[in-house]
């Protein structure tokens, strides 16, 4: 089987990025809100595209495959690319089988007249709700975008299946069923194409949303075999919008069955009810959770969506929802506070979103198990687990899953939001259908993707900017704790920036963990709601003297800990607990700075927060690092080993 060397992933959906793969290795790769500042951005433009074959030393012309994905329903939306045009037939140099199309049958004639799935009419039509909310957000010029678009996403999630994946299987009848690793899965979740660009017939494929998850998760763990769970919003009529369960063995990963949950979508709208937001309110309801008592936690709740019809005859988020404001009558709740944005921490609805939370980590934990199940039934019992997709970010479920599940060793990658996509369709390639083998590392996949900026580049953003002093000090590191130790707000700046929504040391806020003000002032510095909680960092070796209950490295701040004593009150939650993240050397110049407060303070821990103002995507370049300090209370900001100040 041809091999193939250059490969181009786009990602078409909110989170929209573009990744360049160089045999196997990750040489590029740019997150399109970084650069249109919009977060969650929908689609995939030229600028991204460039800038990551750029940051790949590779051209248009050298590119040999290109893997296209998207969110579930979401049309690739061609128009924002130059001399781009899709055409569903496979390419002569294509190798590649797709059993969509040989062993199911489905041939391009039928694939067409199913691509009816889209959204442009909520972003250019009238009316509210959850579609109309969320791609006016990300996508605000889509109202008056020339609209050069392929709708060819919902017939991936619809009909790339097999014949014995009943829609309507709940999670007991799922885990009766033996995993069964079948080629006719294996190559069924994605379709040839041919891709026109810039004067070339280049050789492609659409991979399933699912898929790409899973690939981005499996590939990136280190691990030889494991479990795989994808999962992100919800299930929609004869579909598996929601997530897959798979099973890796070397370079091969098979779909095994749909896991039919609609976790995503409880927990977005919870969030909408208790005031937190339907768009960016997750994060924020995991946040207030401690704040609040599980009280309306109930065990009937727990399934995925089958279940939860049979027992309520309605969705999951809409029965949960309405569990919740009956409990909080009958129990004679301040109605008045729920969905209050001013009193988002009174009992309302900080007890639902504590009852939201425990739904959340019970049902994930028993998915987990029924996946256990089928793979130890099927003959594929392994010890390692992978996570990914939107609701792998929530930290208290993903610690709870590694104490208390089925699994010995738990992977969930720093870019399991849908940011990650575009590098899962690409390593779908490269490894599941070009059969190429996994590379020979265990190392932990590096978070740090982004675009690096020069030393031209920084001096030119430094020149061009007014209102700043700035030097260069022997050692950045060094200056950058004795910072911290006079109590300063420090931003730190440094080569990659981090893929996937957490900042992990290149592009961070800092600030000492010992006074508990600190909680508050930096969320001042940052304009956030003043009870939201702070994660830390701390060097790799010495975590376990200062958190436990949570696995060790955790490179990527995707588990929680508890903190052990009192001595950490800046980033103590108030239930103890604190979402850490491990540095060792592979984090750059952070370490240096650990140390460096470590031995003036015989601490080796610091606030860490992302490098970002309210509402806005991380910081990218070195200009807007600048403009972050202009308009902001932090101190300092330091750029590349300079030390940048007010002037």
């Amino acid at each position: 089987m041809t091999k193939t060397r250059n490969i181009l992933g786009l990602h078409f959906g909110h989170d929209g990025a573009a990744c360049v793969l160089r045999n196997g290795e990750i040489v590029g790769y740019v997150l399109r809100e970084r650069s249109n500042r919009v977060k969650h951005a929908l689609g995939i433009a030229d600028t991204e595209i460039l800038r990551a074959l750029n940051d790949a030393d590779i051209a248009h012309g050298d590119i040999d495959f290109i893997a296209i994905t998207s969110t579930q329903s979401v049309e690739l939306l061609t128009g924002l690319i130059d001399d781009f045009t899709i055409c569903i037939d496979a390419h002569p140099d294509d190798r590649a089988p797709s059993t969509l199309i040989e062993y199911l049958g489905i041939s391009p004639e039928r694939i067409e007249p199913l691509q009816r799935h889209s959204v442009r009419p909520a972003l250019t039509g009238d009316g509210e709700g959850f579609a109309t909310t969320l791609f006016r957000s990300v996508f605000p010029e889509g109202e008056s975008a020339d609209w050069a678009e392929l709708a060819a996403v919902g017939w991936l999630d619809n009909y790339a299946t097999a014949h014995n994946w009943s829609p309507e299987v709940g999670m007991d009848a799922l885990a009766a069923r033996p995993a069964q690793t079948d080629d006719a899965m294996r190559y069924g979740f994605h379709l040839p194409i041919t891709v026109k660009w810039h004067g070339r017939q280049v050789p492609g494929c659409f991979v399933q949303h699912h898929m790409a998850h899973g690939a981005a998760c499996y590939y990136r763990s280190g691990f030889e075999n494991a479990a795989v769970l994808t999962h992100d919003g919800f299930l929609s009529g004869n579909s598996y919008h929601s997530g897959l369960n798979f099973y890796g063995d070397g370079q091969r990963l098979w779909p095994v069955s749909p896991n039919h949950l609609t976790l995503g979508m409880v927990y977005n709208f919870a969030a909408e009810m208790t005031g937190l937001g339907l768009v960016h309110g997750a994060g924020k309801l995991m946040g207030l959770a401690p704040y609040g008592q599980p009280v309306f936690f109930d065990e009937a709740f727990v399934g995925n969506e089958t279940d939860i019809r049979a027992r309520f005859d309605t969705d999951h988020w809409t029965a949960w929802a309405e569990h919740c404001r009956t409990e909080g009558n009958r129990r004679g709740y301040d109605m008045t506070a729920l969905g209050n944005s001013d009193r988002v921490t009174e009992p309302i609805n900080a007890d639902i979103a504590a009852s939201t939370q425990l739904l959340f980590e019970e049902t994930y934990l028993a998915a987990v198990r029924v996946l256990a199940r089928m793979l130890t039934a099927g003959g594929h019992g392994t010890a390692n687990l992978c996570l990914s997709g939107g609701t792998a970010l929530n930290c208290p479920s993903n610690s709870r899953i590694w104490r208390e599940g089925p699994f010995e060793n738990v992977f969930v990658e720093p870019t399991c939001d849908d940011g990650g996509l575009a590098i899962g369709a690409a390593l779908h390639v490269h490894h599941n259908l070009l059969d190429n083998p996994l590379p020979q590392t265990t190392a932990h996949a590096t978070p740090y993707l982004g675009g690096r900026y020069t030393e031209e580049d920084v001096e030119d953003a430094l020149a061009g900017a007014d209102g700043i002093s700035w030097s260069r000090p022997e050692d950045a590191a060094t200056a950058a704790a004795e910072d911290l130790l006079a109590d300063k707000v420090i931003a730190w700046f440094e080569g990659g920036s981090e893929a996937g929504p957490r900042a992990l040391g290149h592009r961070s806020i800092l600030a000492d963990v010992r006074p508990s003000e600190n909680w508050l002032r930096v969320n001042k510095v940052k304009g956030r709601e003043p009870w939201r909680p702070f994660a830390p960092i701390v060097i790799a070796e010495k975590a376990g003297d200062w958190f436990d209950g949570c696995p060790t490295p955790s490179p990527y701040m995707l588990f929680t800990a508890q903190v052990k004593g009192n001595r950490l009150p800046s980033i103590t939650h108030v239930d103890g607990s604190s979402r850490i993240q491990t540095v060792d050397e592979s984090c750059g110049g952070i370490r240096g700075i650990l140390e460096a407060f470590d031995r003036a303070t015989g601490v080796p821990v610091l606030m860490n927060t992302s490098f970002n103002g309210p509402g806005e995507p991380i910081v990218e370049t070195p200009s807007q690092a600048i403009d972050f300090l202009l308009t902001s209370d932090i101190d300092v900001v330091y750029i590349d080993s300079r030390r940048v100040t007010r002037a």
